[in-house]
């Protein structure tokens, strides 16, 4: 039988190995990071569109969705086409009206939440 102060102390290694691991992964993040500008350019006009979604701002180019592609897993892949496809559509909704040329914004949230699906479909483990 496992006495309380040896279960609390292995709980509590369990928790130090777990956040060590941790913020080694999220160091790792950073410095692959560091080596891809087109990822980090586009991750920072993604977070800059989830701050402030406005219609003229500059948005993703072809290069950046080729490359936040080729970093998915395989298994992620067909997720990230589908929210790719979402954030196109709410982008499409902030264009102009096509009866009298004027910028219309339908909802605010709804870009909000495809940058956000594409934004967490970036995050490197």
């Amino acid at each position: 039988m496992i006495s309380i102060d040896f279960g609390i102390g292995l709980a509590l290694l369990s928790l130090f190995g777990a956040t060590f691991l941790s913020n080694l992964l999220a160091r790792r993040r950073d410095k692959a990071r560091e080596f891809d500008p087109i990822t980090r350019e586009a991750r920072e006009l993604l977070l800059r569109e989830r701050a402030t979604p406005i219609p003229l701002c500059p948005t993703l180019g072809p290069e950046h969705w080729a490359r936040l592609e080729a970093v998915q897993p395989s298994w992620r892949r067909n997720g990230f086409v589908a929210a790719k496809a979402r954030y196109t559509e709410a982008r499409k909704a902030f264009s102009r009206h096509d009866f009298n040329g004027e910028l219309y914004y339908p909802d605010p949230k709804r870009i909000v939440g495809a940058v956000h699906e594409v934004l967490v479909l970036t995050e490197r483990f």
